[in-house]
């Protein structure tokens, strides 16, 4: 069974533009130009209707029935292959017996050369960093927006590997997300594949928008991403405390890094922020900053403004002359991990759960060896939320635009909830009153 439609080369041209055909059977699909051509304003577009055609009026009868005349030919020939090919039917092989059968030669009439996929990713990617790809806001895209879309090919790549072929544009099918999603969720954690997959989807969109794919062969493909929350620490009040208590350190660095991540655990900003402050974002006993994640919407007013925590001011008053260079992420959390070390409360045992390859693996870690720069947000959001600060204020701080992604970090467990619930049984309150 084969689906035929037939399109416009450039439907946006004013005057006449080519016609080509996609031809879709068994996951494959083919383009191929039948030598007709028609004034744009004689096709019928409707993409809500799925209508895709010559307009139904006297100038175009003889084109609607040579297309007709086509679509029957496609059909023969994918018939009469299927007979002789034994239900093997390769892309190359159906275009090539068309033609022959039309009586003309493929390199004449062939005007839309087949793109792999992994050349469109990095025009996807060049695009973006160039600002031919813009924002839904018409604003440049920053560049942490950017960065997974490179490891997005690397994985597509290894999946070719695999797989022992290359895909082109083409190729995209409902079969393939599949295929990539299995392959994706073998070697990642459900989280990572759900990333790279939301990239796969974007990469689709942006190929529909360059008029390189056609809407009506994936309109129908599912790309299902999962997502699950995540098991990851928090360091409490104390424990920040305790941190902020080490005195000597093996290494000036690590005093630096201590700091600057204490000043992260007190202001709720994220590595990429916090690694970046300067005196010229401290006002009047605030910070005010506008996230370097949402710095393009900066006509959105995203400014963040936060109190200055007593440990912050002690923190600035050590560096006159303005916060030291902070090392890169990566080193960062080396670092961190070696600190951690130098606090005994942070050798507790910590389970994390995480699925990979439809499995639920546990992993027993000692606290401190979880530790990275994205723990101090999280302590954070945490530790004013168990202090019973309103959840619309702590989000103003953190800067989360929905109740649902900011209660993504609050990592108190069930214990701690029934603590503060205890407590307000001791304190004498009424037990609606702590519920609602």
């Amino acid at each position: 069974m084969i689906k035929v439609h037939f399109l416009l080369r450039n439907p946006t041209k004013k005057g006449k533009t080519a016609i080509y055909a996609t031809i879709c059977y068994r996951n494959k699909r083919i383009i191929v130009f039948p030598g007709k051509s028609i004034d744009t304003g004689k096709w019928v577009i409707n993409k809500k209707k799925n209508i895709n055609e010559p307009k139904d009026i006297p100038e175009n009868d003889e084109l609607i029935e040579d297309l007709a005349n086509e679509k029957k030919l496609y059909k023969k020939v994918y018939d009469d292959l299927l007979k002789i090919n034994k239900g093997i039917i390769s892309p190359e092989q159906f275009k090539q017996v068309i033609y022959e059968a039309k009586g003309k030669n493929q390199s004449v009439t062939e005007e839309i050369k087949p793109i792999l996929i992994t050349t469109f990713f990095q025009t996807l990617i060049d695009d973006s960093k160039s600002g031919i790809r813009k924002s839904k806001d018409d604003l440049l895209l920053n560049p942490n927006s950017i960065k997974p879309y490179k490891s997005a090919l690397n994985h597509f790549i290894e999946f070719q590997k695999q797989q022992k072929r290359k895909y082109y544009l083409t190729d995209i099918s409902q079969k393939l997300v599949k295929d990539l999603t299995d392959f994706l969720n073998s070697k990642l954690a459900i989280n990572a594949s759900a990333k790279y997959l939301t990239v796969f989807k974007l990469l689709i969109t942006y190929a529909i928008e360059k008029k390189l794919l056609d809407i009506n062969q994936v309109s129908n493909i599912k790309v299902n991403i999962k997502k699950e929350m995540s098991d990851s620490i928090y360091l409490t009040e104390q424990e920040i405390k305790d941190m902020m208590a080490i005195k000597e350190f093996s290494t000036p660095i690590y005093e630096i890094v201590r700091d600057l991540f204490a000043i992260g655990c007190y202001t709720g900003l994220r590595f990429s922020d916090y690694s970046k402050l300067r005196f010229a974002n401290i006002k009047d006993g605030f910070i005010e900053i506008v996230p370097a994640k949402t710095m393009n919407n900066i006509r959105n007013n995203n400014k963040v403004v936060i109190p200055l925590h007593p440990m912050v001011k002690e923190i600035l008053l050590k560096y006159p002359d303005g916060l030291p260079k902070c090392p890169s992420n990566q080193v960062f959390n080396r670092y961190l991990k070696e600190i951690g070390k130098m606090l005994p409360s942070l050798y507790k045992e910590f389970e994390k759960k995480m699925t990979r390859s439809h499995k639920v693996e546990k992993t027993i870690y000692a606290k401190y060896s979880a530790l990275c720069t994205h723990t101090a947000r999280r302590s954070f959001c945490t530790n004013m939320y168990l202090k019973g600060v309103p959840v619309i204020t702590i989000m103003a701080i953190s800067g989360h635009k929905t109740q649902e992604n900011f209660m993504k970090y609050i990592k108190a467990d069930n214990q701690k909830h029934a603590e503060i619930l205890k407590k307000k049984y001791d304190e004498g309150e009424n037990i609606e009153t702590c519920i609602a």
